[in-house]
């Protein structure tokens, strides 16, 4: 009996030298811990990241004007580098054989015409065969196709121009022999005037048709529209093709200057970080500084945009609307280590 309360009288004193030395370690432990870090707790907010893309202004049409009839050049109605609307004349080819070759034209198409009609009357009284009231309609339709063809020449000879637009170049003067297919004038459409741009496959799905961008062209800036979007990529530079529309009053934009648009991004949860607090830790990931618990934590981080003072930072991991960053002293503690905390107003 005396022997098991002497055991029981052993183990209570070896257990209170046991919690006696546990807080000895703690005030130890406590004592050892010497650096305080401020911490301030940082709102996550909405984000829209800019797209910023450069490309160049071209026309958004470009035809090169042709003759569609022989002949010769009569008068020349246009001025290279001016400004023509929708039907104005340029040229006038000289007209005198179409003319001629119309008026034959028109005379045979009547001629077959009433030999048709007196055919066809003859047909119905019996006197005449379904054969020959064929033949007659054949020669009266050719007649006619013969006399259209004339007059679509004539009518050739008058040079218009098919829309508002500008005479961008000229291959002819006054008095040249034109063949047919010979060409005459080059003319740009510059309202509405395109800007082409290309993007990588990593952004182009975020930009959607008709999706308005801010444009800027010199030191104008400008309001347009994205109006294509290429469904294939460059096989060479695996980009792909965008295309953007912006209105050009009194044509004050040439075709061929370099351009840069800015779209907004559909609006993500994102972190605002000074730049002066992103570190990097052994492995050499680019991150942050917490604390948690008063322990330091290294938290990588994904940067989406540079505003020069600072970085957009996306956590994916985190979801806390606010976060405790380490903002006096990160640079002296390291992962893990148990730190005191003063906290930012």
């Amino acid at each position: 009996m005396r022997i098991y309360v002497l055991i029981i009288a052993l183990s209570i004193v070896t257990i209170g030298l046991l919690l006696k030395k546990d807080d000895k370690i703690t005030q130890v432990t406590e004592r050892n811990i010497t650096k305080t870090v401020e911490v301030n707790y940082l709102p996550k907010k909405q984000f829209s990241r800019s797209l910023k893309l450069r490309g160049f202004t071209e026309a958004s049409r470009v035809v090169i004007l042709k003759s569609q009839v022989e002949g010769k050049i009569s008068s020349k109605l246009f001025e290279k580098g001016k400004f023509y609307r929708a039907g104005s004349q340029l040229l006038m080819i000289d007209p005198e054989d179409k003319v001629a070759k119309t008026k034959e034209m028109e005379a045979l198409f009547n001629q077959r015409k009433k030999e048709y009609e007196v055919a066809e009357q003859l047909y119905k009284k019996g006197f005449r065969s379904e054969l020959k009231l064929s033949k007659s309609r054949t020669n009266f339709e050719n007649a006619l196709a013969l006399f259209e063809k004339s007059q679509v020449e004539l009518s050739n000879t008058k040079v218009v121009i098919p829309f508002d637009s500008i005479v961008d170049d000229s291959y002819v003067e006054l008095g040249d022999y034109l063949k047919k297919g010979d060409e005459i004038a080059k003319i740009v459409d510059l309202n509405p005037l395109h800007v082409n741009l290309s993007t990588n496959e990593k952004d182009i799905n975020k930009i959607t048709l008709n999706q308005k961008v801010n444009v800027i062209i010199g030191n104008k800036f400008i309001t347009g529209k994205v109006n294509y979007i290429s469904r294939t990529s460059d096989k060479e530079t695996r980009s792909f093709r965008i295309q953007v529309e912006i209105e050009n009053k009194n044509n004050e934009i040439f075709s061929g200057l370099s351009s840069e648009i800015e779209l907004k991004l559909k609006p993500v949860a994102a972190f605002f970080i000074p730049s002066s607090l992103i570190t990097l830790n052994d492995l050499g990931e680019i991150g942050i500084k917490t604390v948690n618990n008063r322990i330091v934590k290294f938290i990588p981080i994904k940067i989406i945009s540079d505003s020069g003072s600072g970085y957009w930072i996306n956590l994916e991991n985190f979801k806390e609307d606010e976060i405790p960053i380490i903002t006096q002293g990160h640079e002296f503690t390291v992962d893990g280590e148990i730190v005191k905390i003063k906290i930012n107003d």
